[in-house]
């Protein structure tokens, strides 16, 4: 029986919000088929000389969403994202004991917990009103600075509907505004400067990754303005356009834009990683050069996502969207 076209808008608007708020792969993902898949969260030991990443485990082997991973500053432990006690908290796990505790208890949903430069605590995007159609805050500032104790202290800047988050320094961030009309998906990121107010636009098609220059200078995006080809960009406040870094890894044929790879992250060396599946690709950061295969990670079970590196490159932290089991 088909349903009436109000009734399917609806129905898909909340299996939408639903999976993004679950999987946090981002506004505009329409990935019905993996909307009940659980999401892993991986360590790894990372030698970029040797072309290896070592020792891979799966530190949430439980049924869930784990996902958004971020290095503390110490290289000794790891944020998280999970679902796990019904909401979405902040979770830390340490490398050392293996141990994994709660760092937030709270009914309201947090995302991409990120530690703060001057070791105080760490940001967080905080949903209390959600739209419904994206699972954003709609009403109230969106990214919070939080205590070690899991204490909400302040928002770190006064804007609403954000998404994804990224320091650049201590004043600015960039920033994945989500649209208010979801019919129209004018999805935009911006480079924010806390000390002015001033918002500088990135990008009217953004990717769902987020970051900065390895000198810390410009912020770091993908750019989705030709849809046959991402690019990943930089730019800073003063610069009349993006820098074009590097085009995203290719897909194998016919990949929907949902699975497409996006998620990237800065090494030490100036390098980035970014991922295909359970292949991880690196761009030796120079001009005119790809992606190119760095190491194949078999039996991870799924797709890998969010990436995080320690500070000094050593560690790898990656959520893995883990297929659905077949009926």
């Amino acid at each position: 029986m088909s349903l009436p076209a109000p009734t399917r808008r609806l129905a898909l608007r909340a299996l939408v919000a639903s999976f993004l708020a679950a999987a946090a792969l981002g506004p505009g993902a329409v990935m019905a088929a993996e909307a009940k898949a659980d999401v892993a969260l991986f360590l790894a030991r990372l030698d970029v000389t040797a072309g290896t990443a070592s020792e891979v485990r799966n530190v949430t082997p439980e049924k869930g969403a784990n996902f958004q991973p971020a290095f503390t500053r110490d290289g000794k432990a790891v944020l998280f994202a999970s679902d796990r006690s019904g909401s979405n908290n902040v979770y830390r796990h340490d490398l050392a004991s293996g141990e994994t505790t709660a760092v937030t208890d709270t009914k309201e949903n947090l995302y991409s917990p990120t530690p703060l430069a001057d070791g105080s605590g760490f940001s967080a995007i905080r949903v209390v009103n959600a739209d419904p159609s994206y699972g954003v805050e709609m009403k109230e500032p969106a990214v919070w600075r939080y205590g070690w104790d899991g204490k909400p202290v302040a928002p770190a800047i006064p804007t609403l509907r954000v998404g994804y988050h990224a320091w650049i320094d201590d004043q600015r961030l960039a920033l994945f505004l989500v649209d208010e009309v979801p019919e129209r998906n004018a999805h935009k990121a911006v480079l924010f400067n806390r000390a002015t107010g001033k918002t500088t636009l990135l990008t009217d098609k953004p990717g769902r990754s987020l970051g900065r220059t390895p000198d810390g200078r410009r912020a770091t995006f993908v750019d989705q303005t030709d849809p046959a080809h991402w690019r990943i960009c930089a730019m800073g406040e003063g610069d009349a356009k993006p820098q074009v870094l590097v085009e995203t890894p290719l897909g194998p044929e016919g990949e929907k834009d949902p699975n497409r790879s996006q998620y990237f992250v800065w090494l030490p060396d100036g390098s980035m990683l970014m991922a295909r599946g359970d292949l991880l690709l690196r761009w030796d950061g120079k001009p005119g050069n790809t992606f190119k295969p760095f190491t194949e990670l078999p039996g991870l079970g799924g797709a890998i996502r969010n990436i995080a590196v320690s500070l000094d490159g050593s560690r790898l932290a990656f959520s893995v969207l883990l297929a659905a089991p077949k009926p």
